[in-house]
């Protein structure tokens, strides 16, 4: 099933709250809840910048005609096809 994103009050970590502060420990346990979930949207963030430069660098070991074909292509489609997009 679905996990909650919010902890019930038989998970709540317990600490000794005289070495940590409250607040030090809600950050923490947000901040870590946060990361979990945005890790795989930066991962994909990266991945999508990744695509061009490595089509560019293969085709950069293919031939100067075939790198300067990819490197047109892509300048292309970024200025017409994705301006168009995002409009």
């Amino acid at each position: 099933m679905e996990d909650t994103l919010l902890l019930g009050d038989d998970q709540l970590i317990t600490r000794n709250l005289k070495s940590t502060p409250t607040w030090r420990m809600d950050f923490t346990a947000e901040l870590k809840n946060v990361s979990r979930m945005a890790a795989p949207m930066a991962t994909v963030t990266v991945a999508q910048y990744l695509l061009p430069v490595i089509s560019v660098m293969v085709a950069g070991h293919r031939g100067e005609l075939q790198l300067s074909g990819v490197a047109l292509a892509t300048a292309f489609a970024n200025v017409s096809g994705f301006g168009i997009m995002y409009g």
